[in-house]
């Protein structure tokens, strides 16, 4: 079942941003169960298998019913200042996100790209806007864990549409694997 919300937003400099789209989405949508956000603009190269990403994000809710799992990846070090950045301990667990920082505000390269949250949604969105700007790390009420992938794509120009198409092309292996 797919919808369509869109903000009204017509130009790039008054764009609402992720967050404030996705407390959009979530309230025009009623939505009170698990819910998967993947940003328009976002291709996954073939390691990406969403079977492996439900099945992590079971897993996480067995030690946590409250938890939240995402998809991150090593990001440049130049495109950190693109991107919300993770900084994880050492079982995957978020301890905190920054928000574009700049390189001298982060050691983590782990770029979030794909969410997964839990029923309890709305008030981890309310909480992250409550905090909103990002000039510190955001503290989380509940456990987020990270899924690692090798990288995505996020076609939100021509250079990167013709880079995406590129790669699809020359180094897509099993085409029917990635599209389970």
């Amino acid at each position: 079942n797919v919808k369509i919300i869109n903000d009204g937003t017509r130009r790039n400099e008054d764009r609402h941003g992720a967050v404030a789209c996705l407390q959009l989405t979530v309230k025009s949508c009623a939505v009170d169960d698990h819910l998967v956000v993947i940003g328009g603009d976002t291709l996954f190269r073939e390691d990406f298998s969403l079977r492996k990403f439900t099945e992590s994000f079971f897993e996480v809710q067995n030690k946590d019913k409250e938890s939240h799992l995402v998809l991150s990846y090593q990001c440049k070090d130049e495109e950190t200042s693109k991107y919300w950045i993770l900084e994880l301990d050492e079982d995957l667990k978020v301890q905190c996100m920054k928000e574009k920082p700049l390189l001298s505000e982060t050691r983590s390269r782990n770029a979030v790209c794909f969410l997964l949250y839990f029923t309890g949604l709305p008030v981890f969105i309310q909480n992250i806007l409550n905090c909103y700007p990002f000039n510190n790390a955001v503290y989380f009420r509940r456990p987020v864990y990270v899924l690692r992938i090798s990288g995505r794509f996020d076609v939100g120009n021509l250079p990167s549409y013709i880079e995406c198409d590129k790669y699809f092309r020359n180094q897509l292996q099993n085409p029917s694997v990635y599209l389970m």
